[in-house]
């Protein structure tokens, strides 16, 4: 195991509006602030959405666009860095109407029906990603 110890510096709060897209969103909250790295917890709601599922023997993501309002239940993930942009690597669960509940790894689309509500709270370290040829994932360097 590799682990650092960081501070919490800030915490920046954005809502997102109806119609935005939530990573794009959050990419650019990264951007405007200038937000060394962190973590992000979400919740809303979605009218278009991407989720995915890490194939392991493939190495590959089985990704999957849906058109349907959800709550967005629980958005959790972090700001790490690749060759100087921004990477945002969140994870989501999302309500369905019928009580059910799906997630994964979220992708774009993430399209806002209602709200996003989004906390970073940024930390006092860069963290940095990299290729991992066993995965063919860019993973954290700590």
């Amino acid at each position: 195991m590799k682990s650092l110890e960081t501070k919490v510096t800030r915490i920046i709060v954005g809502k997102i509006e109806p119609g935005e897209d939530l990573l794009d969103s959050i990419i650019d909250l990264v951007k405007k602030y200038n937000i060394a790295s962190g973590f992000i917890k979400c919740i809303g709601a979605l009218k278009t959405f991407t989720i995915g599922f890490f194939i392991i023997d493939s190495k590959e993501y089985k990704m999957k666009t849906f058109h349907e309002n959800v709550e967005l239940i629980s958005c959790i993930g972090n700001i790490a860095y690749k060759d100087g942009e921004p990477i945002i690597h969140l994870h989501v669960s999302l309500g369905k109407s019928n009580y059910s509940i799906i997630g994964g790894h979220l992708s774009k689309p993430s399209i806002v029906s209602v709200t996003g509500e989004v906390s970073i709270f940024e930390i006092d370290k860069r963290l940095n990603r990299v290729n991992d040829p066993q995965f063919g994932l860019s993973l954290l360097e700590l």
